[in-house]
């Protein structure tokens, strides 16, 4: 599996580039002690903004629905630099399988 993988302040963004399919694990919110993670979902794009850390993942074919996110970073100017939540490698393995 080709993965990427980007922090942002409320989520793990995991990316499966080869079957072009994302999931996250959201930070802070956790079911019978292990953290949340969203099912995989295709993704048609993912773009990366050069000048900042924000990127966009494309829905669908015709680019019109997206979600736009930041990568959170150690002097974060969307959230000040706080981290909501870490996440364990058990939990980061459960949301890879």
């Amino acid at each position: 599996m080709a993965q990427m993988m980007f922090e942002s302040c409320h989520a793990t963004w995991l990316f499966d580039t080869r079957r072009m399919r994302f999931r996250r694990i959201l930070k802070g919110v956790e079911v019978e002690g292990h953290a949340v993670a969203t099912q995989w979902r295709t993704y048609y794009g993912l773009e990366l903004d050069e000048h900042s850390e924000r990127f966009t993942v494309v829905l669908n074919p015709e680019h019109t629905k997206v979600l736009r996110s930041w990568r959170h970073t150690h002097a974060c100017t969307q959230c000040g630099g706080n981290v909501t939540a870490e996440l364990s490698l058990e939990d980061l393995q459960v949301a890879l399988g």
